[in-house]
This record gives structure tokens, C-alpha cells and sequence, in this order.
């Protein structure tokens, strides 16, 4: 289904919708914590929220917006790291580059990755272009440390498992321009002070730091208790319950999927990590990343060479994330793995493809059409991923119209009631008897997504605040009518007094009616404006 803009049958559900349910609060209310987590804590911040509020806004509010936004977000990381690895690798590291980034954004993640707003998701490009901004300031480029500052923001504020890479890549970066500092002391320091262009630099970090975690800082110091304090205290008493030995497998994985690709084998249809990917290939690409470093410290390549160094320090920041999940290994947790094979191979092609072409210069004009070959090829794995991503379901939407279905049943009940669309509802979700991971919740939150944008008053019982936030839930006792979601094939407990079955499509059904007792007058009382 090609991305169109207009709602139509595109309704979020899941996470997606409690996602734009944020997106929409932001310039309304303060927005000041990230998505939520099943582990009880909302991840750092709302940076994804605010850079996903502008094409929402400027889109009409359509649903298709978030995935625009997150589209262009990622579609901006690419063209970023290519472009550096160009400046800083030369052409042909450049093409290859791109090459790898648009077989792993084709084929090594989810369909439909480059327009998913799910928060694990969204960030994990942003990542990669993180650490090679980071590399490009350790190659002369100052003013990429400050830049620097907003796609690491924006992975660590919309998952925490984000900050374990960027901390370890911000710990090389400083190794290696304190080096550089000390190397060319006598540069560096003028008259005993900084330089300007320094002090601006560091002034300019500093800055953009603060300005970005701002909000969970302002929501740490408002409430109690605050979102980053029962962060570290989930973090300090988190034994993990992995092992090393999967977090190394997990890792070494990540060099496996593009030679596996290259020589057509499937993926493994495990949906935990590790995966394991075929020892044959990890030791393939294991052992051309070993090359390449050989060949950078043979040619004194000092610029691949910290380039390896932060893809090892993100593998080893894997490492130890893996061995520390909580739970089950869900590949979603540790997505932003991916970024060690994208950082891995890019290392293989800067060293050894211009060692190749060094062969092949005798061949005369064979190194100029290998090049143009690459430059091509890359062109073209570019556009099948562009066609691709346009054809591909968004994930969590309601393609079939289902959801939607549902949200009108409510919506034609609740204008033959008394109160009408202006009373508050409560939506419940209904349990069942049969073994589900989310249940109900997760059409559910798509039902309660399209009331709000149909002006309805919608209140959660206080079980749901941390998902949907406080908001949602602190006037649940003005409900006047109520809203269950429930299976369709019986699994589900019957409708409450005064509801009545109002739709069934799928595999859910929706009951509606009056709550008993509390009369629609008394909801319109305190009803929050939008503007």
C-alpha cells in the first residue's frame, strides 16, 4: 500500500497509536518523558514527539504523518553518512557506504523499517549517523561534535537502550581528541586560554545539550518521583538475564547478514537473539573486518582505524546490552545492533576496495568502471529500497479498516444517547481466557486514538496511565458512557449492564452503553479544550 496522505484506512493502533496520541499533546500540554516501557518507567525524553510534531502539524494532522516524519528522519541519517563517509573515506568508500546501508534498510530489517515511528525503530539510523559524526569530528570536522549532540539526544530520549552505545562512543571520541589535544599542545592552547573556534565548539555542545534535555529535566525536578531517578534505580538493581556468551553471538550475528545475503541464504526465523546467523558467514565477516584493520594500520589509514575502533566500541557496548536484557531477549531491544554490521562493513569497503583497486590499477581502465560499477550499483539498491519502503504496510495500522469499523459503532451509539459526543467515555479493554502477549489494548488503543480525534472526551481506568499518561485517566470517574473492546470468538466476558453488542469485524467486537447511575450531564463538567 503506497503511502498516501488522507486518512482513508490507515488508522495506528498499539504503539503507534499512543505514539501520535503524545505527538498530537505537543504545543497543548507539557510533553516531558519519552514512550513508555513494559518495565514500569517511561524511556528518557520527548525528543521523538516534538521533531514528529512538525510534520504533523504541517500535514493536517493526517495519521500518515508520523510516518513521513519518520521517514524523513531516517532518509536525512543516510544522506548524512554517506556524505561523511565520502568527505572523509573518498568516492568509492562513499558508494559502498550507501550500498550497505540500502541492502540493510531493504532486506536486514523489518518491512516497512524506514516509516515505522515505534520508538526502538525510529533512532537506530539516527545512531549510526551519531557515531560517524562523532568520527568526523575526531577527523577535523569541530563543528560535528555539537551536531553530534541531537541524534545521540534523540536515541538515548526515545529508548535508554540507546545509551550504553552512545556513552561508549562518546568515551573513544574523547580519547581520541584529548590525544589529538595533547599531541598539538602548542597549537591548542593560546596565551594559556582556549581557542576561539574550541570555545565555541564546546560552548555550541553545551548548549544543544541543555536545550534538548531540558524537558526530562524539568519533569525530574517537578515531580516525584521523577522519570530519570526511577530509571537509574531500575538500572542499579538489574541483574540482566542473559549471558556473555549470547551478547557475543548477537554481535557477531550483525557481520553475518549481508554475506549471507550475498550468497542467498535465508534468515533465521528466530525472534529472539541471537539469531544465529551461519557460523560460516560471522566468520567470513569477522575475518574481513580483521583485514581491513590490518590493512588501515599497514597503509597508517589513521582515519579508518578510529572509525574501527568506535564500530568495536558499539560491539562492545552490544555486548553488554545483551547480557543485561530483562526477560526475554526480544530482538526489538537491542534493534540498534544492526548499526555494528553497518559500521562494520563500511570499515571492510574504505580499507580493502581501494586495496582492490590498487591490483586492478595495472588493469588501466578497469578501476575507473569498478568504480562507476559501485557508484551505480549503489544508485540502484538506493531506489529498490525507496520503491520498496512506498509499497510496504506500515507497521501497526489498521490496512484493513477493522479499527475503524469499531470507532464508528461507538461514534453512531454515542450520538443516539443522551449525552451525546459531548459526555466523557471510558474505553475499557476486556480480558480473555485464551494465552495473548498484548490482548485487546492493542486494537483498542486505535479505537481510542480515532475517538480523541473525533472530538469524543475518551478517560482509561487509572491500570492504563502509563501508557497513555495521567491525562487520560485522572477524570475516568466522570465517565458517563463506557466502551469495551473485546475478542470476537468468545474469549472475552460478556457486555456489561446497560451495554449492548454495537460491531463485530475480525477478530474483536465493541460493546457500548450508559454507565448505570451516572447521569450524561454530570461528564461535561471540567472537559479539557484543545486548541
Amino acid at each position: 500500500m503506497c503511502l498516501t496522505i488522507g486518512n482513508g484506512r490507515y488508522l495506528p493502533y498499539g504503539d503507534q497509536a499512543v505514539a501520535e496520541l503524545f505527538v498530537r499533546d505537543v504545543g497543548d500540554r507539557a510533553v516531558l518523558v519519552g514512550p513508555y516501557s513494559r518495565f514500569g518507567f517511561y524511556h528518557p525524553g520527548p525528543l521523538m514527539y516534538y521533531l514528529l510534531a512538525g510534520p504533523y502539524r504541517l500535514l493536517g494532522q493526517v495519521h500518515q504523518s508520523l510516518a513521513i516524519g519518520a521517514l524523513l528522519i531516517g532518509a536525512i541519517s543516510s544522506a548524512a553518512i554517506v556524505a561523511l563517509v565520502r568527505r572523509h573515506a573518498g568516492n568509492v568508500p562513499g558508494f559502498w557506504a550507501a550500498l550497505v546501508l540500502a541492502v540493510t534498510v531493504r532486506l536486514l530489517v523489518e518491512p516497512g523499517f524506514l516509516r515505522d515511528a515505534w520508538n526502538p525503530y525510529l533512532p537506530l539510523l539516527p545512531f549510526v549517523l551519531y557515531v560517524v559524526l562523532c568520527w568526523a569530528a575526531i577527523c577535523g570536522d569541530a563543528w560535528a561534535l555539537p551536531v553530534a549532540v541531537l541524534p545521540a539526544s534523540l536515541a538515548v530520549q526515545s529508548h535508554v537502550g540507546y545509551l550504553l552505545p552512545v556513552l561508549t562512543t562518546a568515551a573513544v571520541t574523547s580519547l581520541a581528541l584529548a590525544q589529538k589535544v595533547h599531541r598539538n599542545r602548542r597549537r591548542v592552547f593560546v596565551k594559556g586560554g582556549w581557542p576561539r573556534r574550541r570555545a565555541v565548539v564546546a560552548a555550541a555542545t553545551i548548549g544543544i545539550a541543555v536545550l534538548v534535555w531540558l524537558p526530562p529535566i524539568i519533569q525530574q525536578m517537578t515531580s516525584s518521583p521523577g522519570n530519570l531517578g526511577v530509571l537509574l534505580s531500575h538500572f542499579r538493581h538489574q541483574p540482566g538475564d542473559s549471558t556473555v556468551a549470547a551478547g557475543l553471538r548477537a554481535v557477531a550475528d550483525e557481520m553475518a547478514k549481508l554475506p549471507s545475503y550475498a550468497f542467498g541464504l535465508s534468515a533465521p526465523r528466530r525472534a529472539l537473539v541471537p539469531q544465529d546467523w551461519p557460523p560460516v558467514m560471522i566468520g567470513l565477516g569477522l575475518g574481513l573486518f580483521v583485514a581491513a584493520v590490518a590493512v588501515a594500520l599497514r597503509r597508517r589509514h589513521v582515519k579508518l582505524l578510529w572509525l574501527a575502533a568506535l564500530t568495536l566500541a558499539t560491539a562492545g557496548a552490544g555486548v553488554l546490552a545483551v547480557r543485561h536484557i530483562e526477560g526475554p531477549p526480544f530482538l526489538y531491544i537491542t534493534q540498534w545492533t544492526v548499526a555494528i554490521g553497518i559500521l562494520g562493513w563500511t570499515v571492510i569497503g574504505g580499507s580493502l576496495l581501494p586495496e582492490i583497486g590498487r591490483v586492478l590499477h595495472h588493469c588501466g581502465r578497469l578501476v575507473p568502471l569498478a568504480g562507476t560499477f559501485l557508484a551505480t550499483l549503489a544508485v540502484a539498491a538506493t531506489l529498490v529500497t525507496a520503491v520498496s519502503t512506498a509499497r510496504a504496510e506500515t507497521p501497526q495500522t489498521d490496512s484493513s479498516g477493522d479499527v475503524q469499523t469499531l470507532e464508528r459503532a461507538v461514534l453512531s451509539n454515542l450520538d443516539e444517547s443522551p449525552g451525546g459526543r459531548q459526555q466523557v467515555v471510558r474505553v475499557d479493554y476486556a480480558s480473555t481466557t485464551k494465552r495473548v502477549v498484548v490482548g485487546t489494548s492493542f486494537a483498542g488503543s486505535g479505537v481510542v486514538l480515532a475517538l480523541v480525534r473525533d472530538g469524543v472526551d475518551v478517560q482509561l481506568s487509572p491500570f492504563w496511565e502509563l501508557p497513555f499518561g495521567a491525562q487520560m485517566t485522572a477524570r475516568v470517574d466522570r465517565a458517563t458512557y463506557v466502551a469495551t473492546i473485546a475478542y470476537s470468538d468468545g474469549t472475552s466476558p460478556p457486555p456489561l449492564p446497560g451495554q449492548r453488542l454495537l460491531a463485530v469485524r475480525g477478530d474483536y467486537q465493541v460493546y457500548g452503553g450508559p454507565i448505570a447511575g451516572r447521569p450524561a450531564s454530570a461528564a461535561r463538567q471540567g472537559k479539557p479544550t484543545r486548541s
